[in-house]
């Protein structure tokens, strides 16, 4: 018997019965599909590096109270885990909460992420145009700044460089753009 022969055969038992071929083919699809689609999520979520310049470096910090509850990092507990950390090269804090942006147009609800000084350098990323967060900026007290997404500076300034500057409010506080 050769290869062809065993095609051929194959191919015969499976016209007289096309139930039976239409459940097997049926089958086969569905399981690759979902292999092939818990292997997309596994690789993007688990296998792939995080897109940042050493990213077996980054840790991430939290506090966990009772019933398994993460809780962001108090202000005055990273300034003071700051000053006196020797293990890390650099430290930033970042908490994600929603805002409402006003003075840009008509009002918006925006995803905002309140970030230390140190975040955009820790990730090794820069801004398109304008500046990163000075030292002290992210201080108590200090005037506040806030460097706005890519697709906030396309969506609500036409992607215009004069919006370096520019105030805006979230949730009542002024920030300089």
């Amino acid at each position: 018997m050769t290869f062809a022969h065993d095609i051929r055969y194959a191919v015969r038992l499976l016209l007289k019965r096309p139930g039976f071929a239409l459940i097997a083919i049926l089958t086969l699809a569905l399981g690759i599909g979902a292999t092939t689609s818990i292997f997309t999520v596994v690789e993007a979520v688990l296998l792939r590096p995080l897109p940042f310049p050493d990213p077996d470096r980054l840790v991430q910090v939290r506090i966990t109270g009772q019933g398994g509850a993460d809780f962001p990092l108090p202000d005055t507990d990273f300034l003071a885990w700051r000053g006196s950390n020797d293990a890390a090269e650099r430290v930033a804090i970042f908490d994600v909460e929603p805002v409402n942006a006003t003075g840009i147009g008509e009002p918006e609800r925006l995803g905002a992420a309140i970030v230390s000084d140190q975040f955009f350098r820790l990730l090794g990323v820069s801004p398109e145009i304008g500046r990163m967060f000075e030292a002290g900026e992210d201080r108590p007290g200090a005037p506040r700044v806030a460097i706005v997404s890519h697709g906030l500076w396309m969506r609500r300034f036409g992607g215009r460089a004069d919006v370096i500057g520019r105030p805006i409010t979230l949730n009542g506080t002024v920030a300089t753009i």
